[in-house]
């Protein structure tokens, strides 16, 4: 893109997909944008080798689509993805009242509960993406229209757990949809009720770029370097006075504006404030295994925990959970195993007995006995690997907040001072990459509203 006179510059601390987005979108206006990122661009989603294979970590399947198709009506851009449906939609969830697909199949004797459970949920569909890309006021009917949706379908009900409760649905699929709170980071008791509703909305609508999850990477990439963006990868942020910023190795470097797409606690630490401890979202293990052959499962499989109070409990106290959420994605001979883990920044390696008990436990559950031990080479991310990309304890989506401050309501301000603001999972938490897409068209728009 060509610049001209008087360009304004914008600093963007943080080359995860709320960044990326972010600073295609600034790009597109003619601002001259530069990330920093101190590690590989792409936050979460990155790619690892193991065993001669590509794996795409974070991320694992596309849902609510319309929120990148907002983004690509915004940059005026074809869809390069090439999403494709994946097989068995958010897969089987083996409960410990027996197996659960989701969505439930008309053959299953749990239809007509489901059928039920969909009906609750239908009042929001109409409004889900308005909620997830509309900024959050009370003066934009819009909003107004969709929250108030929202509250039809929740009821008085503030948490994940107190709305499924009240919809007296058998044990299984109860568990089941429970089961999607973690899409907060946080227990069914402690999770917005609206996650209780994301299997009735998301429905069989789940896909996968054809080229994998890596290809979103790809994509912001050259969405904003054809607009002149530019990344600087490796280069880390140690200090931000105002508007300028002290990177590692000394350079200072100031910007117009500078918006934070780091997490809001490493965000206070390099502006000298101090961060008072609190309770924190989830963490996770991931183990990616290259197999000597593909395996023989579904596409996904989700084992949840035995006793979700038990896991709520083990996790407030920082303890390893007796079971946990484990989530398996199995596509040919690569093999993803994501295990929920507390956000104490430890490093769980494969071979901890925790990690191993709970690997034995999923294949177990799905029948596999000893497939891990066939892997041709694992490569493991844990809690430290997390906290090292600035989630204190690796906690992946920050601070864990009360039920009622979640969804629409959106605890952290997008604007911190004129000059300063943020995105991202700890501003608008949860969701996966429906909130984090939806969360950068927010502040995009607000920052055009300020005259960016």
């Amino acid at each position: 893109m060509r610049r001209t006179v008087g360009t304004r510059t914008v600093g963007i601390l943080g080359g995860g997909i709320a960044g990326l987005t972010l600073a295609a979108l600034l790009a597109g206006r003619g601002h001259a944008v530069t990330v920093y990122e101190q590690d590989r661009a792409g936050g979460k989603l990155r790619r690892e080798q193991a065993g001669g294979l590509s794996f795409d970590t974070g991320p694992s399947l596309f849902t609510f689509p319309d929120v990148w198709r907002a983004v690509l009506a915004r940059l005026h851009e074809p869809d390069p993805l090439d999403l494709r449906p994946l097989p068995g939609a958010l897969g089987v969830h083996h409960t410990p009242h027996g197996p659960v697909p989701l969505p439930v199949p008309p053959s299953y004797a749990l239809f007509p509960h489901w059928q039920r459970y969909v009906r609750a949920a239908e009042p929001l569909r109409a409004h889900l993406t308005t909620l997830l890309t509309t900024p959050p006021r009370l003066n934009d009917p819009a909003f107004l229209r969709a929250s108030a949706a929202l509250l039809r379908a929740t009821g008085p009900h503030a948490s994940a757990a107190a709305w499924l409760r009240a919809r007296h649905l058998p044990p299984a699929l109860e568990h089941a949809l429970a089961t999607h709170a973690l899409n907060a980071g946080l227990s069914p008791a402690d999770a917005p009720a609206l996650y209780a509703l994301i299997p009735a909305l998301v429905g069989a609508d789940v896909s996968r770029p054809a080229h994998g999850m890596g290809a979103l990477l790809d994509a912001l990439r050259g969405f904003g370097e054809a607009r002149g963006l530019t990344i600087r990868e490796g280069v880390g942020v140690r200090a931000l006075s105002d508007t300028t910023l002290t990177l590692n190795g000394g350079e200072v470097r100031r910007h117009d504006l500078i918006v934070s797409a780091v997490d809001p606690a490493r965000l206070a630490r390099l502006r000298g404030q101090s961060v008072r401890p609190g309770p924190r979202t989830v963490s996770g293990v991931a183990v990616y295994a290259a197999l000597p052959a593909p395996a023989p499962l579904p596409t996904t499989s989700v084992i949840p925990p035995d006793s979700f109070r038990d896991f709520r409990a083990a996790l407030r106290a920082g303890a390893l959970p007796h079971t946990t959420l484990t989530l398996v994605h199995a596509d040919g001979p690569r093999l993803a195993v994501l295990l929920t883990a507390p956000p104490t920044g430890r490093p769980l390696s494969a071979d901890h007995p925790w990690v191993r008990g709970q690997l034995r436990r999923a294949e177990r559950t799905l029948n596999v006995p000893g497939l891990l031990a066939s892997a041709l080479d694992t490569v493991t991310l844990n809690p430290a690997h997390y906290a090292r990309g600035g989630h204190p304890g690796g906690a992946i989506y920050g601070a864990a907040l009360p039920a009622w401050r979640g969804g629409p309501l959106h605890p952290q301000p997008y604007r911190l001072t004129p000059d300063l603001w943020q995105v991202g999972t700890g501003v608008h938490p949860g969701g996966g990459l429906p909130a984090i897409l939806g969360g950068a068209l927010i502040v995009d728009r607000l920052l055009g509203e300020a005259g960016w």
